[in-house]
């Protein structure tokens, strides 16, 4: 029996804590064979073969073996999880997964799923549709899926791929910290980090944006380390509870803002106009008006000189509070970290006017008829310049 959304969230926390390692991922395109590729099944990282294997696949050779999926709510089946060595290929995944579920999978691009090992070859899977869900698993185990997806073992996390320099640079800024920064300091801070690792190498404005923020969630990461390191002994549950309370909202209160600080200081650095928070109707508030508020407020000022930008980390059902957020502008377009979104939605996102804009790297993600409608960030930034170039 399908089970709300609330539900769902508790028993993936909890059985992630009981059992204490998962692999998660949010679901791509590729995933669920809408990219026209030949690879089928649910891809899974290399970094996360001790999940699924005793032992790490070896280049040349095939092994796979079957499991027993528990998907929460519903009727176990089997799957199979495979290692493809042979040849060129050299990767790990699951199939006679979505044939075997109760699911459209085209409907579940851009959800997380979780696999949680209870056994060998018994898995326990839980599947987060709402933002909401999706942002409350990752903020408890304090996760980032910047790169799509995540690895937690007994404490743990694999989740990126950082050089020995930037980690090296992150440990001795957080170890300066006797407090937790505010989100805008703590921005600053990743990029000045990563500027420092980084001061000879060009980043595309796509790029860079990724770059900061995995920047700035490692930095977040390594000062909660430094700063929590002598408080987590606690005498009474009550203090545990509060402790853990602050932490979790701490976590949410950075990934909240941390893209809007990262694009506002990108847009700057190029000398675009804009206002960032925006002022449109009555106490509305979009996040970036181009070129300015005045301009808005500006009856006479061209309607079709007037940009709006909602920037969003995840956009599956909160693309659409940006709707009634600036009248004088029918084409809204909205910058989203999201990792892949179903047909469904992102045909009601075109009715509604809606222009995305994803990271290029993001794109692959996407449903391969639908990517031609995604625009990068850079086109954004060359729209814009156009517009205000005369």
């Amino acid at each position: 029996m399908q089970q709300n959304e609330s539900v769902k969230l508790t028993n993936a926390i909890k059985a992630a804590k009981e059992f204490g390692r998962f692999y998660c991922k949010f679901i791509s395109a590729n995933d669920v064979d809408l990219t026209g590729a030949h690879q089928v099944g649910i891809y899974i990282a290399k970094s996360a073969w001790n999940i699924f294997f005793e032992e790490k696949g070896v280049k040349g050779e095939n092994k796979d073996k079957w499991v027993k999926i528990h998907l929460d709510g519903y009727t176990p089946f089997d799957s199979r999880v495979i290692y493809y060595g042979k040849g060129t290929r050299n990767e790990y995944r699951i199939t006679r997964f979505w044939s075997n579920s109760p699911f459209n999978k085209a409907e579940q691009v851009g959800n997380l799923i979780i696999f949680i090992p209870i056994e060998s070859k018994n898995f326990q899977v839980h599947i987060l549709e709402t933002e909401e869900d999706i942002e409350e698993f990752i903020d408890s185990f304090s996760l980032s899926l910047i790169s799509n997806n995540a690895v937690y073992n007994e404490g743990r996390v694999s989740d990126l791929e950082l050089t020995k320099k930037l980690e090296s640079e992150i440990e001795k800024a957080a170890s300066t910290f006797k407090y937790f920064p505010d989100t805008l300091r703590l921005a600053e801070a990743a990029r000045e980090i990563h500027k420092k690792v980084y001061k000879k190498r060009e980043f595309s404005s796509d790029r860079i944006i990724l770059e900061w923020i995995k920047t700035e969630y490692s930095v977040f990461r390594e000062i909660e380390r430094e700063l929590y390191k002598d408080q987590l002994c606690y005498n009474d549950l009550e203090s545990l509870l509060a402790f853990s309370k602050s932490a979790l909202n701490r976590r949410k209160s950075r990934a909240g803002k941390s893209l809007e600080h990262h694009v506002d200081f990108l847009f700057s650095s190029l000398v675009l106009p804009f206002s960032h928070p925006g002022q449109s109707e009555g106490n509305k508030k979009p996040d970036f008006l181009l070129p300015s508020n005045a301009a808005y407020a500006d009856i006479s000022f061209p309607e079709d000189k007037l940009i709006f930008l909602g920037a969003k980390t995840t956009c599956k059902d909160r693309w659409r509070q940006i709707l009634n957020e600036a009248d004088r502008i029918e084409v809204k377009h909205l910058l989203t970290l999201q990792q892949g979104i179903s047909p469904n939605q992102l045909d009601e996102m075109a009715d509604e006017k809606v222009t995305l804009v994803v990271p290029e790297p993001y794109h692959s993600l996407y449903p391969s008829e639908y990517r031609g409608r995604l625009w990068t960030v850079n086109k954004f930034i060359e729209y814009a310049r156009e517009k205000y170039s005369s």
